[in-house]
């Protein structure tokens, strides 16, 4: 019992405190406060679990038992399904690359969105009849817009010929993301008839979903997420199939 209530401590804790530290770190978002949402019952079971076996307590011990097993199961599945869509990406010849944004600090991209365009870049080079889409208008905060950045990046710091990139900058979610791409590369790129899209590694399941319900048939290609806030990232994924699936997207 006492090793079980150090456990549980231990790991309600260190849930609560990747919280706390990423939210200094990182954009407010459900991701950021999802581990102190587990975390935080840990902590509680650990003080009160000497005192669980009869009445109400021992009921709501089952019970926090029961939605632990479900919530394990839940992430379980999710994580099966981001690793087996991010793993399919290996395989990809497409026409145009379509880069989903993130956010900017001002005009700079950030780690998660460098990423995203160090791996476009990768494939660019790689497949030299390719071209790109940046896609991602200008949110709050940001001097420019997403796409803008991504542009500016892509030509500057990975020596892609501008010629190359087509500019999305009117987007404000990953729908239009898509939606709008689509569009330019309607106008612009009639003939591209095989598309690819760039998002971080977890975000390809559920991206293909949008994709698809835009009139897409892309492939995901992932790009590695920022080992401080794959945690944080993973969770909110995970409510974020679960809500689509909920609604009959997936």
């Amino acid at each position: 019992m006492k090793m079980l209530r150090i456990v549980l401590l231990v790991l309600g804790l260190l849930l609560i405190a990747d919280s706390a530290v990423v939210a200094t770190l990182s954009n407010f978002n459900l991701g950021v406060i999802l581990p102190a949402f587990f975390g935080v019952p840990l902590v509680l079971l650990a003080w009160l679990l000497p005192k669980m076996d009869h009445g109400f307590l021992a009921v709501l011990k089952w019970a926090a038992i029961l939605g632990y097993a479900i919530a394990g199961g839940i992430l379980l599945v999710c994580g099966i399904l981001m690793g087996t869509a991010a793993k399919r990406s290996e395989d990809v010849d497409a026409d145009a690359l379509i880069v989903l944004g993130a956010a900017v600090h001002g005009d700079r991209v950030t780690w998660v969105l460098s990423n995203r365009l160090d791996t476009a870049a990768a494939y660019l080079e790689t497949h030299p009849d390719c071209v790109a889409v940046v896609s991602g208008g200008q949110g709050s905060g940001e001097s420019v817009s997403e796409a803008a950045a991504m542009q500016k990046y892509l030509i500057e710091q990975k020596g892609i010929a501008p010629e190359r990139i087509l500019v999305e900058d009117q987007s404000t979610n990953t729908r239009e993301n898509f939606a709008f791409s689509k569009a330019l590369l309607d106008r612009e790129r009639p003939s591209s008839s095989r598309v690819a899209f760039v998002t971080t590694g977890f975000h390809v399941f559920r991206a293909g979903r949008v994709a698809r319900a835009a009139g897409l048939d892309a492939v995901g290609v992932a790009a590695p997420d920022v080992w401080y806030i794959a945690l944080n990232n993973f969770l909110r994924e995970s409510v974020g199939i679960c809500v689509y699936a909920l609604r009959g997207q997936l």
